[in-house]
């Protein structure tokens, strides 16, 4: 009389074990396990803040950051000014930080490498730089990280320019006309200090231009 009760009851609970670990479950029974451990990846994050909004993104790769340039970069909207830079980004357990670098510039030249003086270049007023940090859980299935930063006007630089016009010592000894020293300076930036929060996600476990599946499991959300 009670085995067919008994019996009932064992269906019972293993039908509700299977339901729950579909949605919440320990693994590997889970539909929606995180992405594998560790920290290697491609993460991106929306910025916002007065008068800003903006886009970050850093990848890791074997454990350090990607050394791709397209991978590790922002473009934010500052007060109508567009500004970019490389993104410097660390994960200590927990713990993100990083550092907005300011727009690079090189000095042009010819074909064979060498400049020719005066030189006549621009570089872009808009320029900033600043940094940013906050929390990151990497047991979550996304990755989400959230946090605060700045970003600050570039300061004027003192620069300068050293033109060597041959690879002969003794014609350098012989002519001093054969190097060139000019110094110039390059104004501060006009962009406006601004704080801002954003929020991102692991949006990748491969980390941009490696190969693999570059395709994004989420998008990030954005807070004022």
């Amino acid at each position: 009389m009670k085995l067919p009760v008994l019996c009932s009851f064992a269906l019972l609970a293993a039908a509700a074990a299977s339901h729950a670990g579909s949605f919440g479950g320990p693994p590997p029974f889970t539909d929606l396990s995180p992405l594998q451990s560790g920290i290697d990846g491609s993460y991106q994050a929306t910025c916002r803040g007065t008068n800003l909004t903006g886009v970050l993104r850093f990848a890791y790769q074997n454990g350090v950051q990607s050394g791709g340039g397209s991978a590790n970069a922002y473009s934010f909207f500052v007060d109508g000014d567009v500004v970019t830079g490389s993104v410097t980004a660390s994960i200590t357990g927990k713990e993100l930080a990083g550092v907005l670098g300011g727009q690079d510039f090189t000095i042009p030249t010819s074909d064979s490498g060498t400049s020719e003086l005066p030189l006549v270049f621009i570089v872009r007023g808009n320029r900033a730089n600043g940094q940013f940090s906050g929390q990151i859980d990497l047991e979550d299935r996304m990755s989400a990280f959230s946090g605060k930063g700045n970003v600050t006007p570039s300061p004027a630089e003192d620069n300068t320019v050293v033109l060597i016009q041959t690879n002969s010592g003794e014609a350098l000894a012989a002519n001093y006309d054969a190097v060139q020293i000019e110094p110039f300076t390059i104004p501060s930036s006009t962009v406006v200090p601004t704080t801002f929060e954003f929020e991102g996600v692991r949006t990748s476990i491969f980390a941009q231009g490696t190969g693999g599946n570059l395709g994004t499991t989420a998008t990030a959300t954005t807070t004022n």
